[in-house]
């Protein structure tokens, strides 16, 4: 898998999270709540400590637990029945909007250092499962 690919994840997670909120639906918040949940947090605590001794790595890690720490309180907050609350958590510049920014920077840095532009394919080790 690729990163864009696990980018694409987590943004639909903030679709996910904006139809819990206008169709008042239950959400699953162990998806959120688990940042292995998804292929990119799966990679970084298996594959990605082959580089741990990138500082891109430990902030890409960060950013990631980070992403998965608000999208869970958004997911909370529909729980529970504080729409207003997630609304303006989920609103353009906003809380969730600034996380997602700042996993795609994060993801940007990591892939700079490792010189990959776009993709982690130069061997097989290197794609997300």
């Amino acid at each position: 898998m690729l990163f864009d690919d696990t980018l694409e994840e987590h943004r639909m997670a903030g679709v996910s999270l904006l139809c819990g909120m206008h169709q008042r639906v239950q959400l699953i918040t162990c998806a959120f709540a688990n940042e292995r949940s998804c292929a990119l947090g799966r990679w970084l605590h298996e594959e990605g400590t082959r580089c741990d001794e990138f500082p891109e790595l430990q902030q890409l890690r960060m950013a990631h637990a980070s992403f998965h720490t608000i999208a869970l309180v958004i997911a909370i907050s529909i729980t529970q029945g504080r729409l207003a609350e997630a609304a303006v958590m989920l609103e353009p510049d906003a809380l969730f909007e600034s996380a997602t920014r700042m996993l795609i920077h994060a993801v940007s840095r990591f892939e700079k250092c490792l010189g990959l532009g776009g993709a982690l394919t130069p061997a097989p080790h290197r794609l997300l499962h």
